[in-house]
């Protein structure tokens, strides 16, 4: 039978005497409840908080989901904000096209303005001279119609763009402030 050798030592947390058997590896302070693991080194043996062990495995741990974690935000950032350009482009290339038919309705009008002093200047029968300016009044009011209708699709789809924009701009946001928190996780 194996004689068992009191050790007396003091705990890491609440300096209680205590006395344990030097076979024992794990003690828990009857005092404070604080786990110990029992080493033993040729000096003799020494007590060590295992919640220290814990705490650097559990910062190691952290540290290292906070890498993984940067590096999954950032793909999503790099992906929301790809959406969020191509969303850019596409809107901006509606409004550049809406942009481009308002400049031909306002070149059309110009244009027909510029007949209307010709027809002015030349001296031609009555009955041409009606028909011409009708024609001009209709070609005028029908581009001026279209001026406004060119205005309302502008205004929808500004509108259209908007709400879908915002989102991801937050989310543009929340992903930067989440990297900034990770990383500050990573460094420290």
């Amino acid at each position: 039978m194996d004689n068992v050798t009191l050790i007396t030592l003091k705990c890491s947390n609440c300096s209680a005497s205590l006395q344990i058997s030097d076979k024992l590896d794990r003690y828990i302070c009857n005092y404070c409840g604080t786990e110990h693991a029992l080493l033993h080194n040729s000096g003799g043996f020494y007590f060590r908080r295992l919640e220290e062990k814990l705490d650097n495995l559990e910062k190691i741990t952290e540290k290292g989901n906070a890498e993984l974690a940067i590096k999954r935000l950032r793909s999503d950032l790099t992906t929301r904000t790809h959406q969020y350009e191509v969303m850019i482009k596409e809107k901006d290339d509606l409004m550049r096209l809406l942009e481009s038919r308002r400049s031909d309705a306002v070149s059309t009008i110009i244009v027909a303005a510029v007949a209307q002093a010709a027809i002015l200047t030349v001296n031609f029968p009555l009955q041409i001279y009606s028909a011409a300016q009708l024609a001009i009044v209709f070609t005028m009011i029908y581009q001026l119609s279209q001026i406004s209708k060119i205005q309302t699709e502008r205004q929808k789809t500004a509108e259209k763009f908007r709400p879908e924009l915002e989102r991801i701009r937050d989310d543009i946001d929340v992903i930067e402030i989440k990297i900034r928190k990770k990383i500050k996780l990573a460094d420290s």
